[in-house]
């Protein structure tokens, strides 16, 4: 009997050494069609009693054949952003004893995904992992699938489409719902503001981007001070 209770007591210990201290929560399925880029957001608790170095890590599951090099999964994790192709680990950024970084609180260090379907129609899958930088084997993931088929219409339900043509040279063009006090802030991968145009309500905005270095730039809308969707756009 003291033998099978030091065996319980052995298997108790190990399995809760094992209990991985990261949490994550958000959506893990997406739809779009070949037209419109997917933003989507996830949110990392530390369960533990001690702060945790947090780092993510991106791995392409599968993805659709003849997706171009800059279409596909990029994200932005710990005030940095990655492309598509980028499958190396994030920059850190701590999480204390209990503490949870959401979108909502803070957008630049928070994680937040994209999808720019590039006009191709299929099926990607990509996993993303967070795990302690000093205790790799603490790690928790989560499994996303993009699904984009359909009709290349923008949704009518969207404030803001993806940029077109993306990438872009010269000028690009994004559609939003008009008569609304939009700001439309452009942004690069580091979060510094390069432009902010005050749109004029008309629904449609022409960019031109020809003065910018080539690279990742994202477009934040912004209503009354409140972010209220961002957008990926290529200049090459």
């Amino acid at each position: 009997m003291k033998k099978f209770l030091n065996i319980f007591i052995l298997l108790f210990c190990m399995q809760f050494s094992f209990a991985q201290s990261l949490v994550i929560s958000g959506g893990d399925y997406f739809t779009s069609d070949p037209m419109t880029d997917i933003a989507h957001h996830l949110d990392i608790k530390n369960n533990s009693s001690t702060a945790i170095t947090v780092v993510c890590q991106k791995t392409i599951i599968s993805m659709p054949n003849n997706l171009p090099s800059w279409g596909g999964a990029s994200y932005c994790f710990a005030g940095n952003c990655y492309s598509a192709g980028s499958t190396l680990p994030s920059s850190p950024t701590v999480l204390g004893a209990g503490q949870e970084l959401k979108w909502d609180d803070e957008p630049l260090q928070a994680f937040s995904g994209y999808y720019a379907p590039a006009e191709f129609s299929g099926t990607s899958v990509v996993e993303y992992c967070f795990y302690d930088q000093n205790n790799p084997s603490d790690e928790s993931c989560v499994i996303v699938t993009y699904e984009i088929s359909g009709s290349t219409a923008v949704n009518e339900n969207e404030r803001i489409s993806g940029f077109f043509p993306n990438p872009a040279n010269e000028y690009t063009i994004i559609n939003y719902a008009p008569k609304q006090d939009y700001m439309l802030e452009l942004l690069d991968v580091l979060g510094n503001k390069i432009k902010e145009i005050d749109l004029n309500n008309s629904g449609q905005e022409h960019l031109f981007v020809g003065g910018l270095t080539k690279g990742i730039y994202f477009g934040a809308l912004i209503q009354n001070e409140k972010l209220i969707s961002i957008k990926k756009l290529v200049v090459k």
